[in-house]
């Protein structure tokens, strides 16, 4: 009897006596995937040729994965009899990557098991400092305890795009396929994706002027993850300016700051906060910005240039989360959000800004059609209201930086700050290299 093929999650051994190879693929498994099945008894092909199997032989495995694979790990081993043949499956599974066999760290590719390069080490290692384990932890909570309209809303969105293959909506199968319930029971992640209560706060505000001192409207809600990510767009929608284009069949409504954009990163807050605290997802409506707080650390000393520039893979907090609000199509590809942002922007003539605080980080739509917070009598020509606005926001930013937000050449970036700085309205303070600019008021 043929039991299935070989893949990246699964292995075949012909009998006990290929131990080591075994904890190889084990951690190889592990370091890919965080789960996986060795089966002992059967060949290359799946074929299920049996092997005699007695409390010792089980022991044996056990010791042999203990002794070898660090961090430790608890498998399940039991005894399988098919078609009067007796085999042995392993089950495993483990979060805290990296994990080596006698010093070594390896990772499954295909059915092979390779040696980690020292950069794969270094990446692996990164991203799991980032990720959170939170969200896979179980609850108390059953489905009872899920909002049934924010899920049915994702069934259908999942389906409309093509991410989700289900004809009929079925709640339960659902909950299995996007892996948030086990044993009858919801995990911290799906719960604060589509939970009734789960206490995740957002708070919106539209104020007087750029500083967080006077504001003409403040909410602060509570809810779901689910929800929430479409009160925070639909109140930033309905507080913006909107121009009219009118084509050759009907008119269309354009957005100062491009919908897509504005989404992109309020998923983003959502998906990588980290909710090992209360977290509180902030937006503020401002005269010259739109500023959306992320309560999760930013990876390491990169800025989202980085991903932009460097084309860096995704480092997921909360890879549940996003990858639930993948299929609905809140996100796309992970790992190019900011390079999606900044090209949606750079097509409207949009900047935005970047800061790192203590406990996370703000993102800045710079809003250009609105009165600057400095005053200038001298007439701008587009490409030259954009510069400045990326230096009236950001005084330090270099015209590497800049280049990479407009999406020209540095060299067309120092036409455009010479032509500023003819026409008196921004100077260089310091050195070129580690000076910074300055608006000169007028």
């Amino acid at each position: 009897m043929i039991i299935g093929s070989e893949s990246e999650t699964v292995e075949f051994k012909r009998t006990t006596g290929e131990k080591n190879e075994a904890v190889e693929a084990i951690a190889a498994i592990l370091n890919k995937h965080c789960r996986g099945t060795v089966y002992f008894g059967v060949d290359d092909s799946g074929f299920v040729k049996g092997q005699q199997v007695s409390d010792s032989t089980k022991k044996d495995i056990s010791r042999v994965i203990s002794e070898r694979i660090e961090p430790r790990i608890a498998p399940t081993i039991e005894a399988l009899t098919i078609e009067q043949r007796t085999i042995i499956k392993v089950s495993f599974s483990g979060h805290n990557r990296p994990y080596a066999v006698n010093g070594r760290y390896l990772i499954r590719t295909g059915t092979e098991n390779r040696v980690m390069s020292p950069d794969e080490l270094k990446r692996l290692i990164k991203n799991e400092d980032y990720a959170s384990k939170w969200e896979e932890e179980i609850t108390d909570y059953t489905s009872d305890d899920l909002d049934d309209e924010a899920l049915k809303d994702f069934y259908q969105s999942a389906e409309d795009c093509g991410r989700l293959t289900m004809k009929n909506y079925d709640k339960a199968k659902l909950l299995t396929v996007i892996d948030v319930i086990h044993d009858g029971h919801i995990n911290n992640g799906g719960y604060a994706l589509f939970g009734k209560d789960p206490k995740i706060g957002l708070k919106l505000a539209t104020y007087a002027t750029d500083n967080k001192v006077t504001f003409t409207d403040l909410k602060l809600i509570e809810g779901n993850i689910y929800n929430l990510v479409n009160d925070a767009l639909e109140y930033v929608l309905s507080r913006i300016n909107w121009r009219t284009e009118i084509g050759t069949r009907k008119r269309k409504e354009i957005p100062e700051i491009p919908e897509r954009a504005l989404r992109e990163i309020i998923v983003n807050a959502f998906a990588h906060a980290d909710y090992e605290t209360i977290p509180e997802i902030e937006i503020g409506i401002h005269p010259g910005k739109i500023e959306i707080y992320n309560p999760g650390s930013f990876p390491d000393d990169l800025t989202p240039l980085d991903f932009i520039s460097r084309n860096l893979p995704s480092y997921k907090r909360n890879k549940l989360i996003l990858d639930v609000l993948f299929r609905s199509k809140d996100v796309e590809k992970s790992g190019t959000g900011f390079q999606r942002v900044n090209e949606l922007c750079k097509q409207q003539n949009v900047t935005w800004s970047f800061r790192k605080e203590a406990y996370g980080f703000f993102f800045e739509f710079i809003r250009t059609n609105v009165q600057l917070n400095v005053q200038i009598n001298t007439e701008l020509t587009e490409p030259e209201q954009v510069i400045f606005n990326l230096i009236q926001n950001n005084e330090g930013i270099s015209k590497a930086e800049m280049a990479i937000r407009i999406g020209k050449s540095e060299k067309t970036v120092q036409r455009i700050i010479s032509s500023l700085m003819e026409k008196q309205v921004i100077e260089r303070v310091g050195s070129n290299k580690s000076g910074s600019w300055k608006v000169k008021l007028q």
